[in-house]
């Protein structure tokens, strides 16, 4: 068990990590803003400008799991430095792509270094911060995500108005590459530190036969995926059944990113607090929170009153995006400290599996279905079968 060590290295620690999952978001999470830049600049299809993210995904997938291991084995402050610097060398490269196929490739190199920074900061997490504080600071690290995608979608298209899409998007490679300098200079492990695991593959093999985190990967890989599908359809939902403009379905979609973030926080504390560690029981409250907003969505149409629009989407904003911070720390608590950046890439790569197949599964059911109605019942089902996945999940009794 990590000691609580100075409250103050603790902070520096959390402060540095923030930053580095916040800065690291804000190219590639802002790629969308600029679609429609790059889309006129290269001449792309409509299919081929909304792919961005999907490809950027991908790199997580094929990554997290080995770069849990390289954090194990070799550290954390190379993985976390090395994470960053290939998000930049991507974006740097994206930069000066004269077709799709050159851009979407480099996107994708992108995407692994993502695929390494996101365990390895959680990996920093265990080791730094006691049982009591973990679910928390990893909530609050995890905020980096929508917050950092956020100030991509503000900030990337007016520098692109002002300087051109290829120099926003230096803009942001250089950002992070501060940032990587940055936890260089700063990063230092705890001092009582455990051993690390006398070989990669010993951590992976343990990782791989764990059941536990195998029934909690796959749970998360559904809520990931009905994730997913609120933050791509919400706003095509709301145009075409219920007849609400394109401006105020960007702001339904903005309240439940907003309400995202506060759940992040807000499980984190009930875990560690309320809840006395226990992580099955804040998951399991938001799995129920996402079901019941999908039920709900799905007897919505044309007159819909407003209020009750936004409650949909503050409701599964906080349940169905809040979770993620509680999953990656289950995953590290269960696997114990040796093997806890392998731990959090299995969770990462099979969660990236239902970001990536979420929406285009939905979509696909929307069309033979001949509308939303069925569909988004469907989604309550699927959280139904990730709570059920998480009954005989056996968590470790916390050591305070």
């Amino acid at each position: 068990m990590p000691s609580p060590g100075p409250t103050r290295a603790r902070l520096a620690i959390l402060a540095l990590i923030l930053t580095a999952q916040t800065v690291a978001n804000v190219g590639p999470l802002g790629l969308p803003a600029l679609a429609g830049l790059i889309r006129d600049d290269l001449g792309l299809t409509l299919t081929q400008a909304g792919s961005f993210l999907s490809v950027y995904y991908i790199g997580p997938v094929l990554m997290s799991l080995p770069a849990g291991t390289m954090a194990d084995r070799w550290g954390i402050a190379p993985t976390l430095v090395l994470g960053q610097a290939v998000i930049a060398a991507g974006l740097l490269a994206a930069s000066a792509a004269g077709s799709y196929a050159t851009l979407i490739a480099l996107v994708a190199l992108a995407g692994f270094g993502y695929g390494m920074l996101n365990p390895t900061s959680t990996k920093a997490v265990m080791v730094w911060f006691p049982a009591t504080q973990r679910a928390t600071v990893v909530g609050l690290k995890q905020v980096g995500l929508p917050f950092g995608g956020a100030l991509g979608a503000a900030l990337l298209p007016p520098l692109a108005l002002a300087l051109g899409w290829r120099w926003a998007v230096v803009v942001a490679a250089a950002l992070i590459l501060v940032a990587a300098a940055v936890s260089a200079a700063i990063y230092r492990d705890p001092p009582d530190l455990p051993p690390r695991a006398p070989s990669a593959r010993s951590a992976l093999r343990g990782v791989l036969a764990a059941r536990d985190l195998w029934l909690v990967a796959a749970a998360t890989m559904l809520f990931a995926a009905v994730q997913t599908v609120w933050l791509a359809f919400l706003v095509l939902y709301l145009e075409e059944r219920v007849g609400v403009g394109l401006l105020a379905a960007g702001r339904y979609l903005a309240l439940a990113q907003v309400a995202g973030m506060a759940g992040r926080i807000v499980f984190g504390l009930l875990s560690d607090r309320a809840f006395g560690g226990r992580r099955r029981l804040p998951l399991a409250l938001a799995g129920a929170g996402s079901a019941l907003a999908s039920l709900a969505l799905a007897a919505t149409g044309p007159g819909t009153p407003a209020p009750a629009l936004a409650a949909l989407a503050l409701l599964f904003g906080f349940a169905g995006i809040g979770w993620n911070g509680v999953q990656h720390t289950l995953m590290a608590e269960l696997a114990g400290p040796r093997a806890a950046g392998t731990a959090v890439g299995l969770g990462l790569a099979v969660s990236s599996l239902g970001v990536t197949l979420g929406p285009p599964v939905f979509g696909w059911c929307v069309e033979r279905a001949g509308g939303y109605g069925g569909p988004w019942v469907g989604l309550a089902l699927l959280m139904g079968l990730a709570l059920a996945l998480l009954v005989p999940v056996r968590e470790r009794p916390r050591l305070d």
